[in-house]
């Protein structure tokens, strides 16, 4: 059992190992919606060096009470790796927006893909951890849509992940804590269709020239579980607000 997995269960947090929307978050939590016949739930997850930036943006995330009502408009990155924006600003959107990538590419039940997308954003000295994790991230997902654990995915099942908001917190130097959430969209074999909300925890640090996934030390995860996370609640609720979630401009609220 991971070390934070361990931690949170100790600490009698919710634990029932849905890791649906991440390549491996630090904490996870999904809450279905029950209008399209899904059972609400929560769960959580446990599964994060630094050069010099080649890009500076002076571009900063804005405080949750003074952004934009119409949300915040997440930088690009500036190239591509196999499809894949990479390049991301120096800035803490620019964490948040490479964050919101990897978020966006959990688009299935391909293994390969996951693994892929896993070795894209993830630092290399952690790639293999997050490379594993994406390939339990898959076969979890192919579970709770009545998949296969291998093989072809029969109609009509599928998944996607579209960003809604984010708050993110400096920690060191190049090196942020990302919270980001998600809508979700799982339909099963049996066309069963479970919309819900997923928040979830990342690591990333400036490497190489770019924003990487890494993995917390243990301190770190200790401060970020003190502190609490941002849980997973509807835009445009009081408890939205009150979480510092901000927008991202241009999702569907």
């Amino acid at each position: 059992m991971p070390a934070l997995e361990h931690r949170l269960n100790h600490q009698g947090r919710a634990l029932s190992i849905v890791v649906l929307a991440g390549v491996a978050c630090l904490f996870a939590a999904v809450v279905w919606f029950p209008t399209k016949g899904g059972d609400a739930e929560a769960s959580g997850q446990a599964p994060s060096s630094s050069g010099e930036p080649t890009a500076v943006s002076t571009q900063e995330a804005p405080a949750a009470e003074t952004a934009p009502k119409d949300g915040v408009t997440l930088p690009e990155g500036a190239s591509h790796v196999d499809g894949y924006p990479v390049e991301f600003p120096y800035s803490d959107l620019g964490a948040v927006a490479a964050q919101a990538e990897v978020a966006k590419a959990q688009v299935g039940f391909d293994y390969d893909q996951a693994v892929a997308v896993a070795g894209v954003y993830s630092a290399p000295e952690y790639r293999e951890v997050f490379e594993t994790r994406s390939r339990e991230s898959v076969a979890l997902r192919r579970q709770q849509a009545g998949v296969p654990v291998y093989g072809d995915v029969p109609a009509p099942a599928s998944y996607a992940v579209t960003p809604v908001a984010f708050t993110v917190e400096e920690l060191a130097t190049d090196y942020y804590a990302v919270n980001l959430l998600s809508y979700v969209t799982l339909t099963g074999t049996d066309g069963r269709i479970k919309d819900g909300l997923y928040a979830g925890t990342q690591l990333l640090q400036w490497i190489d020239g770019d924003w990487k996934l890494v993995q917390g030390s243990s301190e770190d995860i200790q401060r970020l579980v003190d502190a609490g996370q941002p849980r997973a609640v509807a835009p445009d609720t009081p408890a939205f607000d009150q979480a510092g979630w901000i927008r991202i401009n241009g999702a569907p609220q």
